[in-house]
């Protein structure tokens, strides 16, 4: 069986579809020209990103860590629930400082790093 051909179609129309070839042709063009050009500045850096998610792993293991050995000291004990409860506030508070600590060295590091016109760098 033979494929159809293009001429066979009644709306078939080879100079639009040499104006779409073309145009893609200019789109490619001025990709190729922005190659290994940095980009604008879309927002938050990867660096910015980093602190964020190490301010989050630092609260979830705050916490985890806080539950975990409140849990183990009321088995040994036999105090539940309240080692649980004080563990896992303690580990929330020291999780919180962990947080602190990383942003407040982030922040100077990105001050002292504007003054350098530089990308600030994790603590």
């Amino acid at each position: 069986m033979e494929p159809p051909s293009r001429e066979a179609k009644p709306d078939y129309d080879p100079d639009g579809d040499r104006r779409r070839v073309d145009a893609l042709d200019a789109r490619l063009a001025a990709a190729r020209k922005n190659v290994g050009k940095p980009r604008e500045d879309s927002g938050l850096s990867h660096r910015q990103t980093g602190v964020a998610y190490r301010v989050l792993v630092d609260m979830i293991a705050g916490l985890l860590v806080g539950g975990f050995l409140g849990w183990w000291l009321d088995r040994w004990l036999g105090t539940t629930p309240w080692g649980l409860v004080v563990m896992t506030i303690l580990g929330f508070a020291g999780g919180v400082n962990n947080a602190w600590r990383a942003i407040k060295a982030y922040s100077a590091g990105a001050t002292r790093d504007a003054d350098r016109n530089r990308e600030p760098r994790l603590p």
